[in-house]
């Protein structure tokens, strides 16, 4: 069985652009291509798993998802993600059984790459990424950005982990994997 670390994109691997159509916007932290690799040596399959809803709500088309998709890739060098796992539906669709905290998309990696979920970690700034771990038995980092809300005070209180940087989730990661 495989380890793996499942990321949200935006507010995590990039930065949050609402509804991000144009692929030239986006942001990474300097030195991510070095972060990943650390957890490539380590035996880690890297996943990324982001709600689009603006797909659902007509602000943007399943082209320009993909567009800012592979500009990430690019710019990380394109060589570090296995998969990434999409949800369209909007939150207020009446059937949401890919969108985060559904541990759907989480399965559907772990059926197509054998992950145990005791060996891995989801990684994201919001409560619904913190479930949707949890939901799967992946240990939890959640990235307290700051925000002064309950899902931020709840996330805080239910992530295995809470921190306020990628590069320290990424630390955490490895460490614990060094116990």
């Amino acid at each position: 069985m495989n380890k793996a670390v499942f990321f949200d994109r935006d507010d995590t691997l990039i930065k949050n652009i609402p509804y991000l159509k144009n692929e030239k916007l986006i942001e990474i932290p300097h030195g991510l291509d070095q972060q990943l690799l650390r957890l490539q040596k380590a035996s880690f399959l890297l996943f990324i798993v982001s709600n689009q809803s603006g797909v659902a709500r007509g602000l943007l088309t399943t082209e320009d998802v993909e567009k800012v998709n592979q500009r990430l890739l690019e710019m990380v060098g394109g060589r570090f993600f296995e998969k990434i796992y999409l949800s369209y539906e909007g939150p207020t669709q009446e059937m949401t059984w890919d969108r985060k905290p559904q541990p759907t998309m989480i399965w559907k990696a772990a059926k197509e790459y054998e992950i145990d979920f005791g060996r891995s970690f989801f990684v994201g700034d919001r409560l619904a990424d913190v479930l949707c771990g949890r939901n799967s038995g992946c240990k939890t980092i959640f990235i307290n950005l700051g925000r002064k809300n309950l899902d931020a005070f709840v996330a805080c209180r239910l992530a295995t982990y809470v921190t306020s940087s990628l590069f320290e989730a990424i630390d955490i990661i490895l460490s614990v994997e060094n116990e």
